[in-house]
């Protein structure tokens, strides 16, 4: 079995977030992807493989597999621009459990870049405060009594409970074994907590063990929050992850608007190959 290692929101190797990419994989078990990715030991591993023009895909985590993720799937494009494409520009189409994703590889003065189009964001909910208030404190983190913005869950495809702070991110500690519970009350998978004055964001699995190094999944619902609530001036921006990992990252945005609404978010990032990786018979 061959893979592919990659690193997506960097243009250098051993920067960004790393994927690894398992091709022709239509003939693996779920338990087998499972301990593949457990064994490659990163935040999340894409499988794919082809069905007549259409691709598939399945993304882990160590824990769980997941509906949606966001560099696995850029992480993707590079693979499938690499493996089948012709010339700079492609458009890809991957089917992701029961939603299709739509993909935009390109090559520019020698860098790669992928694109992947969200969708209109859903605002499932707004926290009150004291709703608000209970993650801050599993999160270590005060209320602040004076906050002009309302943690809310806002989805593209995998719901994040986006939580804004002015700062402080380097202050966050897991004050409880797992944010599991607090998080489903509200509809929420992971939370995102997300520095609304500098566009900063972080986020971990629930127990707070591992910390995610860029997230291309929280960037479209952190993007669709800051718009709401008047923080973005123009439909492009960049969010920074990464830092608190040491492996810094930057996450493009563009935000589609028709009419006065919200139409699309769609994220990129640059991608690099690392290496190709042979697993023993």
């Amino acid at each position: 079995m061959n893979a592919k290692l990659v690193d997506v929101f960097s243009a250098e190797r051993l920067s960004g977030n790393g994927l690894t990419i398992f091709p022709q994989a239509e003939g693996l078990s779920t338990a087998e992807m499972q301990a593949l990715t457990r064994e490659m030991r990163q935040f999340e591993s894409i499988f794919v493989w082809r069905e007549g023009d259409a691709f598939v895909a399945r993304i882990f985590t160590l824990e769980e597999e997941l509906d949606f993720a966001g560099h696995p799937l850029l992480g993707l494009a590079y693979y499938l621009h690499h493996a089948f494409g012709e010339g700079d520009l492609h458009e890809w189409r991957v089917r992701l459990g029961r939603r299709t994703v739509e993909l935009t590889s390109a090559w520019r003065d020698g860098r790669f870049t992928a694109t992947m189009a969200q969708g209109r964001p859903e605002f499932l909910k707004t926290l009150t405060n004291d709703e608000a208030g209970a993650i801050l404190a599993a999160l270590g983190l005060e209320f602040d009594g004076r906050r002009r913005y309302p943690a809310e869950v806002v989805s593209t495809g995998l719901p994040y409970l986006i939580l804004p702070v002015s700062g402080g991110l380097e202050r966050v500690v897991f004050r409880v074994a797992d944010l599991s519970p607090l998080l489903e009350a509200h509809g929420a998978k992971f939370v995102y907590v997300l520095d609304v004055e500098h566009f900063e964001g972080r986020t971990w699995d629930n127990a707070g063990r591992i910390e995610d190094v860029a997230t291309g999944s929280a960037a479209g619902p952190a993007a669709a929050y800051l718009h709401k609530h008047g923080l973005v001036h123009g439909s492009t921006l960049s969010i920074a992850q990464g830092r608190f990992t040491g492996r810094p990252s930057r996450i493009a945005v563009q935000l589609v608007i028709e009419g006065m609404q919200l139409a699309d978010v769609r994220v990129s990032g640059e991608v690099v190959e690392v290496a190709d990786i042979t697993f023993a018979d």
